[in-house]
């Protein structure tokens, strides 16, 4: 069993994903410098990361900032969009 997915697994996941290139960090959470990688696609229960040859912790939190727009406000809610280029 490959450890991502192929064509036919898609319809056996039970959360949606999205395909994207995103660059983000790991932070190992000991006080060890952060490893860069891309989000090469996300869902709501997890994600695939591109690492390349750097050694990844079993746990970890990883950090990507996306600039934001107000695009409406309503009754204590703001609805956001992302900025493109940033």
């Amino acid at each position: 069993m490959s450890l991502f997915r192929s064509d036919d697994s898609r319809d056996r996941r039970k959360s949606s994903r999205y395909d994207l290139q995103y660059l983000a960090q790991i932070d190992p959470g000991d006080g060890s410098a952060l490893l860069s990688c891309v989000i090469s696609d996300i869902s709501i229960a997890g994600a695939k990361l591109t690492v390349g040859t750097q050694g990844v912790p079993e746990e970890f939190t990883l950090w990507f900032r996306r600039r934001r727009r107000v695009a409406r406000r309503t009754d204590g809610q703001v609805a956001v969009q992302f900025v493109q280029g940033s």
